[in-house]
């Protein structure tokens, strides 16, 4: 850990960065209108640079944002590198939010941009008790594939955990299809074959995922994407999630317990961020 919290900096008018903060009631903040890419700073880079980059251009594209006055994800990283942190490794939030107010109507599409820097936390290797939300489901949205700054559901999700008592929470879509976990995307192993969730099942395009699916396909690793039920869950023999800040292998959903030990393949896509 270095010895700051958090830093924000804000992109003016005139396309600096600095500390001043810009106009709050804007309309990430009123209307959620906008995107976020959480990512690694490693060594002056950024990780994984140019799937972030790839989601968040979908994503501006979903939402109708103009990509005229976006930064370039070099501009983001010497702007990082020039803190001069003591930090070697970086949690990077880069936010993305529609310019002007207006009321729903938006009056420009225009993009915005803030960043949040704050010291890198792994993934815990093991995350103990786990359950699946009966309460909370994901909608099936053209857009819910993206990170948006509308993230009310894994807000919930997240509440309900806590309230629970519970390390992790698995969540359905509205048809009732396993989709992902509170902020990571989900994995399981049966019979040697690999399965997740299919975009079609209202998960996040995770980087991470993504990451893991190319993987076990360049390694010839059986992978399947598909939509599946609780009980294709219950039936596996590993269970693990993923973000662009590592794995977590899941110790039990309820009664049923599952293999942690780490799983090298998987582990290789995210060595070297400590």
């Amino acid at each position: 850990m270095s010895d700051f919290d958090t830093i924000y900096l804000y992109k003016q008018e005139d396309g600096d960065w600095t500390s001043d903060p810009i106009l709050w009631h804007n309309r990430g903040f009123l209307f959620g209108d906008g995107l976020f890419e959480t990512m690694v700073f490693n060594h002056g880079k950024i990780r994984f640079a140019e799937q972030h980059l790839e989601r968040l251009n979908h994503g501006l594209d979903q939402l109708g944002i103009d990509k005229d006055r976006l930064s370039k994800l070099s501009e983001v990283e010497e702007k990082i590198s020039e803190l001069a942190l003591n930090a070697k490794t970086l949690r990077i939030r880069w936010n993305v939010f529609r310019s002007g107010i207006g009321k729903y109507t938006p009056e420009e599409n225009f993009s915005s941009e803030t960043l949040m820097i704050q010291p890198f936390q792994k993934a815990p290797s093991v995350k103990f008790n786990a359950y699946i939300s009966t309460t909370i489901r994901l909608p099936d949205l053209p857009w819910i594939q993206c990170k948006t700054l509308s993230a009310l559901p894994y807000v919930m999700a997240a509440q309900e955990r806590d309230f629970l008592d519970m390390d992790e929470v698995i969540l359905k879509n509205s048809k009732g299809f396993i989709s992902e976990a509170g902020a990571s995307n989900i994995f399981w192993i049966k019979n040697g074959i690999y399965y997740t969730p299919s975009l079609s099942c209202s998960c996040i395009a995770g980087v991470g995922r993504n990451r893991v699916i190319q993987r076990l396909k360049d390694l010839g690793k059986a992978i399947i994407e598909g939509e599946f039920m609780e009980n294709d869950l219950s039936e596996a023999e590993k269970v693990f999630t993923t973000n662009v800040t590592g794995i977590s292998y899941i110790y039990k959903i309820g009664d049923i317990k599952f293999d942690t030990t780490p799983d090298p393949w998987i582990e290789s896509v995210f060595e070297g961020v400590n």
